[in-house]
C-alpha cells in the first residue's frame, strides 16, 4: 500500500517536472525573442548613437534617470486616485441601495400594519352589522322571543365551543355521572 502511494507521488512529482521544464523552455523562447528583435537592436542603437552624439546622449540618458522617479509617481498616485474613485463609488452605491430598500421595507411594513387594522376595523363593522341585522330581523318575527334566540345565536357564534375533554377535571369524570343514561335505553338492554 505505502509503495503503491509512493509510485503515485513520483508520478506527479516527474508530472509536475515535466510541465516546469515545458513552461521554463517557452518562457526562454520568448526571452530569446525580445532579446533578438528588441533588446539588442536597442542597445546597439544606443551605444551608436553615444559613439556619435556624446552630449546629448549624456544628457538623454541623466534627464531619464532623473524622470524615473515623477513618472512613476505619477502612475502611482493617478492608479490610487482612480482606484480611491472606484471604492467610493461602489461604496456610495451600495450605501444608496441599502437606505432605498431600508425605506421601502418600512413603507411596506407600515403599509401592512395599516391593512392590518383596516381588516380588524372592517371585521369588527360587518360582524356588529350582521348581528345588528340578525337582532331585528328574529325580534320582528319571533316578537320578544327572538331577543333570547338573537343571544343564544350570538353567543355559539362569539364563544368558542367547549368540548366534553374541556369540561373534565382533572381526576377525569366518572363514566356514570358523565353521560345521562336514559329509561328508554336502560329498558331495551333487558
Amino acid at each position: 500500500m505505502a509503495d503503491c502511494r509512493r509510485e503515485e507521488s513520483e508520478d506527479v512529482q516527474e508530472g509536475l517536472a515535466t510541465y516546469f521544464e515545458r513552461c521554463a523552455e517557452l518562457v526562454r523562447q520568448y526571452a530569446d525573442v525580445i532579446e533578438q528583435r528588441y533588446a539588442r537592436p536597442a542597445l546597439a542603437l544606443w551605444i551608436r548613437s553615444f559613439k556619435e552624439k556624446p552630449i546629448t546622449m549624456t544628457f538623454i540618458a541623466i534627464l531619464s534617470i532623473l524622470s524615473v522617479l515623477p513618472v512613476l509617481s505619477f502612475v502611482g498616485v493617478s492608479i490610487f486616485v482612480v482606484s480611491s474613485i472606484v471604492f467610493l463609488a461602489a461604496v456610495s452605491a451600495i450605501t444608496a441601495c441599502v437606505v432605498t430598500e431600508s425605506i421601502i421595507v418600512s413603507i411596506g411594513i407600515c403599509t401592512l400594519c395599516s391593512l392590518v387594522l383596516v381588516a380588524v376595523l372592517a371585521t369588527v363593522f360587518f360582524l356588529s352589522a350582521y348581528s345588528v341585522l340578525r337582532f331585528l330581523l328574529l325580534v320582528r318575527s319571533n316578537g320578544r322571543s327572538g331577543l333570547k334566540e338573537w343571544a343564544m345565536e350570538t353567543r355559539q357564534h362569539l364563544l368558542p365551543v367547549r368540548g366534553v375533554e374541556e369540561e373534565e377535571s382533572p381526576d377525569g369524570p366518572d363514566v356514570a355521572t358523565q353521560y345521562h343514561i336514559s329509561d328508554y335505553a336502560s329498558q331495551t338492554d333487558d
